[in-house]
């Protein structure tokens, strides 16, 4: 992968993430806050997936996405511990939104999920914007 490459891969899932962030806003405000969690979890893949594609990896599953963000961008002090916890975080709640029919998500919920992916959406910026 060259370097323009791998800058094209990372725009693009950030622009993914910025669609995703958008489709969760709508549905947080539209009071459905399972398809908001659900969305917000999304941001926080795609945006994950450009940092790794900004540095020429690609993670094959969502286990591999977490240790190699963990690897490559929180050991070297590049993204905050509770940043990156987001995503295994996220992730179960969007199953559990999704699939788990006793599962309880509130306006509230909602509104937190939407900010943990803007949080994490916009470190990724932060981070692509330095190369």
């Amino acid at each position: 992968m060259t370097g323009e490459n791998r800058r094209n891969n990372a725009r693009t899932e950030l622009k993914r993430a910025a669609t995703c962030l958008e489709e969760a806003r709508h549905l947080q405000a539209a009071d459905l806050p399972y398809g908001a969690a659900s969305r917000a979890y999304y941001v926080v893949f795609h945006a994950a997936r450009g940092l790794l594609f900004s540095i020429g990896l690609e993670a094959t599953s969502h286990g591999g996405l977490v240790n190699l963000l963990g690897e490559h961008f929180v050991r070297p002090g590049h993204l905050e511990p509770e940043l990156a916890r987001l995503l295994s975080r996220m992730q179960a709640d969007r199953h559990d939104a999704d699939y788990f029919v006793q599962a309880v998500f509130t306006l509230a919920e909602g509104a937190q999920a939407l900010a943990d992916a803007e949080r994490f959406l916009e470190a990724a910026h932060r981070l692509l914007d330095r190369e």
